[in-house]
């Protein structure tokens, strides 16, 4: 199963443990019991999805193919939504990490975090 993908590019060494979404669930405002039992609420807007993404070490050409793919300020990339199994192709802001080189011999490279933010509107793929 794939987690991420851009375009046709499909990220793997996703961390177990290392793909975490907050979905677009929406934020309640109020809540009141009715007499009858019944239960009103009052949404807020729907907050925008974010997801973070930790990658394992990476030689330094898988790296760079990786970290060419957050190359922009923002874009559409492709995940799958655990909570409803369903994939979602969305335009997020993406948060870079600072580059660990953690052996300069054989250029590994340290676990890194992305963090992708919602900033366009959703697409069901």
């Amino acid at each position: 199963m794939v987690l991420l993908k851009h375009g046709n590019f499909e990220f793997k060494n996703i961390l177990s443990g290392g793909y975490n979404i907050l979905p677009n669930q929406p934020k309640i405002l109020t809540e009141i019991t009715m007499a009858g039992g019944a239960i009103k609420r009052n949404y807020g807007e729907m907050p925008k999805t974010t997801i973070k993404i930790k990658f394992g070490r990476l030689d330094g050409n898988t790296y760079r193919e990786y970290i060419n793919h957050f190359s922009l300020p923002e874009d559409y990339y492709t995940y799958f939504d655990t909570n409803t199994g369903e994939y979602y192709t969305k335009k997020f802001f993406v948060t870079r990490p600072e580059d660990s080189l953690i052996n300069t011999k054989n250029e590994m490279h340290d676990e890194f975090e992305i963090t992708l933010e919602q900033c366009g509107e959703v697409s069901s793929t």
